[in-house]
């Protein structure tokens, strides 16, 4: 409830926008499902299981101009939405990232080995994926794209949390040009997911096989 009602939906709609709020429930046993309607948003049913599982649904049930795809565990900013917008409606970036590591990171949001693991991923991905200007924070869960942009990634097929270096690597490959916008990262208010060690090996092999 809290990420959706930080979306800042009535400023989108003043400038123009119909504003369509997704929820994906990857068969959760909690809430999730009735907060989202009670929200308004539109709920649906991951197919299979895991984050990149999720990110498919969404993204085969797109039809708009514009996507903002964002974790679910109110740790990133819903109101830098128009901030990412700007820069796709302006033809400035295809792609934007809402960047944890040249932004702010809240007490406790990150450990020092995730942080650590971070820095490294990114810079694999750099060194792999050389594009007009590098990247600070490969691993975000908040990404603005473009419908072109989109309909180039129908095709991925990460299943967990090495999603987001699969999508990096094919907008690289694709050309697409990528921007960042430095943004607050907040501590979770729920039990992490994510394996330090167990998936950040993912994300690092992600990286290499995308690449060869």
């Amino acid at each position: 409830g809290h990420v959706i009602d930080a979306i800042p939906v009535e400023r989108l709609r003043a400038g123009g926008y119909s504003v369509d709020i997704t929820v994906v429930d990857g068969h959760s046993k909690d809430m999730t499902s009735v907060i989202a309607k009670e929200r308004g948003a539109r709920l649906l049913v991951q197919r299979g299981h895991g984050k990149g599982d999720a990110v498919k649904t969404a993204f085969q049930e797109f039809d708009g101009d514009y996507l903002f795809m964002m974790d679910a565990d109110h740790t990133y900013p819903g109101d830098k939405i128009p901030d990412m917008l700007h820069y796709l409606e302006n033809d400035v970036y295809d792609v934007v990232m809402g960047s944890r590591l040249s932004g702010s990171i809240q007490t406790g949001a990150m450990s020092r080995l995730n942080y650590l693991g971070n820095l490294v991923l990114t810079e694999t991905a750099n060194m792999l994926y050389p594009a007009e200007r590098p990247i600070t924070d490969v691993c975000t869960g908040m990404w603005g794209f473009d419908r072109d942009s989109i309909e180039h990634l129908a095709s991925l097929n990460s299943t967990n949390f090495e999603i987001e270096a699969e999508i990096y690597a094919k907008c690289v490959r694709g050309g697409y040009r990528i921007g960042e916008i430095p943004i607050q990262y907040n501590r979770r208010i729920s039990p992490a997911k994510l394996s330090s060690l167990k998936d950040g090996a993912r994300i690092f092999w992600r990286l290499f096989k995308e690449r060869v």
